[in-house]
């Protein structure tokens, strides 16, 4: 299950119960109750388009719904739909940004449960739900670099215990052979006839058994990182801009500190178009070939005015240039913004 759709799913749970005593106690006005019905239905209505077309104008009438639902009828749990918010926001907006919007709209709803109930009341309820708010923002902006990673990880995993298995593989078995074929070789000289034929035998035989098990520890030591279905799900809960990726299913790096490398710079490319560009579309092409890998990106955004890299470009470019590699900008200010990154395969390269 993916983090969109828990969120889809607990968010709608949360927004059930958040309902659940005003439905319950009603209102002494009637008139009150199908207003509060109406803003706390329109929200859930918000919720679930916002979830599969992600818009922050959505989030935002989101947040004046829960408003209008606490001026109404506040039963003092509102602000689990300000959490809800929180955490559609952890995906899409930066740090400053999210802190912010999260500070906005707890200041709104402590003004609205001071208003319904008193200032004492806004005091106590205000703060937990802040600290709520802060703390789904930020597990929704770790939750996809983590996701990614994981693959990285498991591969990584993966790799060393082949490698710590060959290794062992070589150290015992290959020395024995070794002491074996240099017997083989003092017994060829003080053998004669059959018998030497048959110690020729076993000698070519222990040097093909040797051979294998060098064979075995240098393929081991050839193992790679699988990226492609890595890039796959980091891009899956990317809400905006929409992601095109192209990459070949069989994408693999030799050295897992490249493919971290290529993860970070894929990272990093989405997070900048989704923070600056205020693109729908963002296209991203990995090509490997010959000694180098390229990634290729651009997004149907506005572009940038500015002459200098912000701090993510700085340090995709001093990724690169440390592993061998370069970053070039190729910035259409109103027409979009790109970006090519080539990452040598290979130390030296």
């Amino acid at each position: 299950m993916t983090a969109r759709r828990i969120v889809a799913f607990a968010g709608m749970l949360a927004w059930l119960m958040v309902g659940v005593p005003v439905l319950i106690g009603g209102a002494t006005v009637p008139m009150t109750f199908v207003q509060w019905a109406i803003a706390y239905g329109l929200f859930g209505a918000l919720f679930l388009a916002d979830l599969r077309w992600p818009r922050l104008w959505l989030l935002a009438l989101q947040g004046l719904c829960v408003v209008v639902v606490v001026l109404l009828l506040c039963d003092g749990f509102e602000g689990t739909l300000m959490v809800l918010i929180a955490l559609q926001l952890g995906a899409r907006v930066d740090r400053r940004t999210g802190a912010l919007w999260i500070a906005a709209q707890t200041l709104l709803l402590g003004a609205a449960i001071a208003i319904h109930w008193t200032p004492r009341s806004a005091f106590l309820l205000t703060p937990p739900y802040l600290g709520f708010q802060v703390l789904g923002f930020v597990l929704m902006r770790t939750n996809a670099q983590l996701h990614a990673l994981q693959g990285i990880v498991a591969d990584n995993s993966r790799i060393a215990e082949r490698l710590r298995i060959a290794q062992e593989l070589h150290d015992a078995l290959g020395h024995r052979l070794t002491v074996l074929t240099l017997n083989l070789e003092a017994a060829l000289l003080r053998s004669s006839g059959e018998a030497r034929q048959d110690v020729e035998k076993a000698q070519a035989i222990a040097r093909e058994v040797l051979a294998d098990v060098r064979a075995i520890v240098a393929g081991d030591q050839n193992d790679s990182v699988n990226l492609a279905q890595t890039l796959r799900a980091l891009v899956a809960d990317v809400p905006r801009p929409h992601v095109h990726l192209q990459a070949d299913d069989d994408l693999r790096l030799r050295d897992p500190e490249r493919a971290n490398i290529l993860l970070r710079c894929v990272q990093e490319i989405i997070t900048n178009a989704a923070r600056h560009s205020g693109a729908e579309n963002l296209w991203i092409v990995i090509r490997g070939g010959g000694e180098e890998l390229e990634i290729s990106a651009h997004d149907d955004g506005r572009g940038s005015g500015g002459a200098r890299d912000g701090f993510g470009l700085r340090g995709m470019r001093s990724r690169l240039e440390r592993a061998g590699g370069e970053l070039r900008i190729e910035n259409r200010p109103g027409s979009g913004f790109g970006i090519v990154a080539v990452l040598p395969l290979r130390s030296g390269a």
